[in-house]
């Protein structure tokens, strides 16, 4: 059965954004009269009346605007675009600006955000705070971050009470300036500044048109267990890892340590999250830095102990250092990038599976710290291994589909069907195997976000490739590298250098080889003799160019788009004796009058192919390679636990054994 066009994703739990207005439209606030439009050199920046004209109108934030034509008898001016029907006045007092300005500049940034229109409707309550949509005179629109004031409690005292609040504001304020750190870094909200209302503290900062991963996931789910497939985990696993490497950028480093689906949003701005899945690249943001730390050397070393009451972690996701108080290095453990890992870890893996990597619900007094210090995490069973009927998560995957099409395998058929169940097991088992080291319960064995990453981009890079390669029954390329630096270094970064290294110094030993041999033999005469035939005639400098570069075109055209593969380097190879001869077939019927035999070009040639051979020896060397031949096909991790899940008997797949290679969709059929 061949599946192709665009993935069909499930669209429970998608809410729709409608588009934003079109250019020169206005919109009016319920509730607001008299209200002047504003500009960017407007001195005044305050409405001229802004009381509520009795209770305030509900309705959506995408309502109809308002053009200035549009009712003669209304005498009140257009209203520029961006407010909602309902909209609650505030105003910031203390504005506090995230970077350095000049005096004019001050005033004017102050005023633009000193009245703001706050969308009650669109609030969003976190452990620290709650964030709502606003919009200020211009019409532009922000996030408003208001501290969630601790209730006092029944019989608590003056004193008590007032520590937690203080508590609660420094560690407000905290959160503001580790999103300082971050503001202008792709991938996380912008920052506008710090303000109070009233006495509630409150940040200003960049609205982002998105959903969070925990919607995202519903929306590209492939099965009802809300199981995402796992070429798609995968990639929003390496751009949120890849999101990740940039806190290295911040100072001495950073640590987000609560990231988990609720605490990334996927920006829509531009691409639905359905067709960000269809590109294959997810725009990620990173939100709710009330959890972060600096990796500041010179900072309070009982920060972590002093806020530990109000900034926690997501316990599904969070490793067991965040899970317990009472470690004697909990300070050092708690300021970690590994911390950040293991939740990322956390959050690919229950995209894959549709459910965390431990199973803590049910387990209230268990000690969570012991559960995933001893327990091992649960199987990573993928959308593929878990379908009844393996058509219908292909729908959802074109690429993958068009690999069964590819090997004429119809997966309507019983036969077929398993044979590219069991191919996509193992290449799905590669997940499993990239997210497992992250898992570990010490720090020192978790791979760096740069490690996870890499890794991750190679399963992407290779799965259609390894599926091929697991229908043949071959062995799989890899996704990481069988050393482990205990440094946290990825070791893909030094074999980039090596590839990007040689590759430039044997593309500039091959253009300097060709250019000096055509300068040298500019204009010399030759005598070209090929049986009864003869010629003779001066070599222009571009015929002795192009001569000494068609072994390196041949090799380029050979490997093709197989670069770094075992095939494209053989084929890439043969390509380049192939011209080689070529060219030493030509070269043996010339002569070269004036000149002592034809050593200089037959020298020159030989330089040539080697510099093209080497860029064919380096891709191939600093990519991850297969296992050594004769080395046993692993298949996927925990293979019996996952057929024991799944409710299958215990001759499921006894035809065919894990270790068996499968073979090619032609021979099974013979």
């Amino acid at each position: 059965m061949a599946i192709c066009g665009q993935p069909r994703y499930r669209q429970h739990g998608h809410r729709c954004h409608p588009s934003s207005p079109g250019r020169g439209a206005r919109r009016i606030p319920a509730g607001v009269r008299e209200v002047q439009p504003m500009s960017a050199s407007t001195q005044d920046m305050t409405p001229r009346t802004t009381e509520p004209l009795g209770p305030a109108e509900v309705g959506p934030s995408h309502e109809a605007p308002v053009h200035s034509g549009a009712d003669s008898s209304r005498s009140t001016p257009p209203y520029p675009s961006g407010y909602v029907r309902g909209a609650r006045m505030v105003r910031l007092e203390g504005f506090e600006e995230p970077f350095r300005m000049t005096e004019p500049e001050r005033e004017t940034y102050h005023r633009r955000f000193g009245i703001l229109f706050v969308d009650d409707s669109s609030a969003r309550r976190g452990g620290l705070g709650t964030v709502v949509r606003a919009t200020n005179a211009l019409g532009e629109t922000c996030a408003l971050k208001t501290l969630n004031t601790p209730v006092r409690a029944e019989h608590e005292d003056d004193v008590s009470f007032a520590a937690r609040v203080d508590l609660a504001h420094t560690a407000f304020r905290t959160e503001y300036e580790s999103h300082r750190s971050l503001s202008g870094f792709k991938g996380f909200p912008r920052l506008f500044g710090f303000a109070h209302i009233g006495d509630t503290p409150a940040i200003v900062m960049e609205w982002v048109e998105g959903v969070t991963l925990s919607v995202a996931a519903r929306m590209l789910s492939v099965d009802e267990a809300g199981r995402v497939a796992p070429l798609v985990a995968a990639r929003i696993g390496r751009d949120l890892a890849d999101l990740l490497t940039r806190l290295d950028l911040v100072g001495d480093g950073f640590v987000h340590r609560d990231i988990s689906p609720s605490n990334i949003l996927v920006r829509t701005a531009h691409l639905s999250v359905t067709e960000q899945a269809a590109d294959g690249a997810f725009d990620l943001c990173l939100i709710d830095f009330g959890s972060s730390v600096h990796l500041d050397p010179m900072g309070a070393p009982g920060y972590t102990m002093r806020y530990a009451t109000l900034r926690r972690a997501t316990p599904d996701y969070a490793p067991p250092e965040m899970l317990t108080g009472d470690l004697p290095n909990l300070v050092e453990l708690r300021k970690s990038e590994k911390i950040d890992v293991y939740a990322a870890a956390s959050v690919i893996f229950e995209l894959a599976c549709g459910l965390p990597p431990f199973e803590l619900e049910g387990r209230a007094g268990e000690s969570l710290y012991r559960i995933k210090m001893d327990e091992p995490p649960r199987p990573l069973v993928a959308a593929h291994h878990a379908a009844f009927h393996l058509g219908d998560v292909l729908m959802f995957e074109p690429e993958v589909a068009a690999v069964a099409t590819e090997a004429s395998l119809d997966v309507t058929d019983a036969h077929d069907e398993l044979e590219f169940k069991r191919a996509l097991d193992r290449v799905d088992g590669q997940l499993a195997e990239v997210l497992t080291p992250a898992f570990a319960s010490g720090q020192e064995a978790r791979p760096s976000a740069e490690a996870l990453r890499d890794a991750l981009s190679a399963f992407c890079a290779r799965y259609a490739q390894n599926v091929r390669r697991a229908l043949r029954g071959e062995r799989l390329i890899p996704c990481r590298g069988e050393a482990r630096r205990r440094d946290g270094r990825s070791p893909y970064a030094v074999n980039r250098l090596i590839g990007v290294v040689g590759m430039a110094l044997s593309g500039a030993a091959l253009v300097t080889v060709i250019c000096v041999t055509a300068l040298l033999l500019d204009g010399v005469t030759v005598l070209f003799r090929f049986g009864p035939l003869a010629a003779r005639g001066e070599v222009p400098a571009v015929l002795v160019g192009l001569t000494l570069a068609f072994p390196a075109v041949c090799a380029l055209a050979g490997r093709a788009r197989a670069g770094g593969t075992r095939a494209g380097f053989v084929r890439g190879t043969l390509a380049l004796a192939a011209g080689s001869a070529l060219v030493l077939a030509l070269v043996s019927h010339v002569s070269f009058l004036g000149v002592i035999g034809r050593s200089p070009l037959l020298a020159a040639l030989f330089l040539a192919v080697a510099a093209a051979w080497c860029p064919l020896v380096l891709e191939y060397a600093t990519t991850a390679l297969p296992r050594p031949f004769g080395a046993p096909v692993a298949g996927l991790p925990h293979m019996a636990a996952q057929r024991s899940i799944m409710g299958e008997g215990p001759d499921a797949h006894a035809s065919l054994p894990e270790d068996t290679e499968v073979p090619d969709a032609a021979e099974a059929r013979e």
